[in-house]
């Protein structure tokens, strides 16, 4: 059985990565491609929502990790498409998946019309708002940053499975939730 993966940021090539990760770039990829290869099989799919890589010698990173991948554009994606197209099979502004958007950076509230928002650019950010009677803010339950900075401290790894987003839903339903 296969499974859907979500990620962001990755930042292959980013010569200042180290300021954000405190790591440097090669570290930074070494360990994002040790997380994928530790979870993603050659039947599974992954959506990278932005920022995958920042020059011609770190996109090629991509052909040798195991999935389907499709890539959702980020501001720091400025190769030429028909690069991403050699190891990506798709590659997206703003993509429609199930019950989401996969977006790169968050989508406005009012844009959401009853969809969560899988995406990234935020790194150690997460939009916030208060729930309920909650005098405290607290993250969005209609947002999830897929950036490693979020993934690493909420899972341990740089990948987010459609299991686990679904998991992390679901005590709020789309109805019950603030906009």
């Amino acid at each position: 059985m296969s499974n859907v993966w979500f990620c962001s940021d990755l930042h292959f090539g980013h010569k200042g990565i180290e300021r954000f990760r405190g790591q440097s770039e090669a570290l930074n990829r070494e360990r994002i491609k040790n997380d994928w290869k530790s979870v993603v099989t050659k039947r599974d799919v992954v959506y990278v929502l932005g920022d995958a890589a920042f020059t011609m010698d770190t996109v090629s990173d991509f052909e040798q990790l195991p999935g389907q991948k499709f890539l959702i554009r980020g501001n720091h994606d400025k190769l030429n498409t028909a690069v991403y197209l050699k190891y990506f099979d798709e590659v997206y502004g703003l993509l429609k998946y199930k019950e989401f958007w996969l977006s790169h950076a968050p989508i406005h509230p009012d844009e959401l019309r009853g969809r969560r928002n899988l995406h990234g650019h935020v790194h150690f950010h997460n939009i916030q708002s208060n729930i309920g009677d909650t005098p405290y803010l607290q993250d969005h339950p209609m947002y999830l940053n897929c950036c490693p900075e979020n993934l690493w401290e909420l899972k341990g790894r740089a990948l987010i499975s459609l299991d686990e987003v679904r998991e992390r839903f679901k005590d709020y339903e789309v109805s019950k939730t603030p906009s």
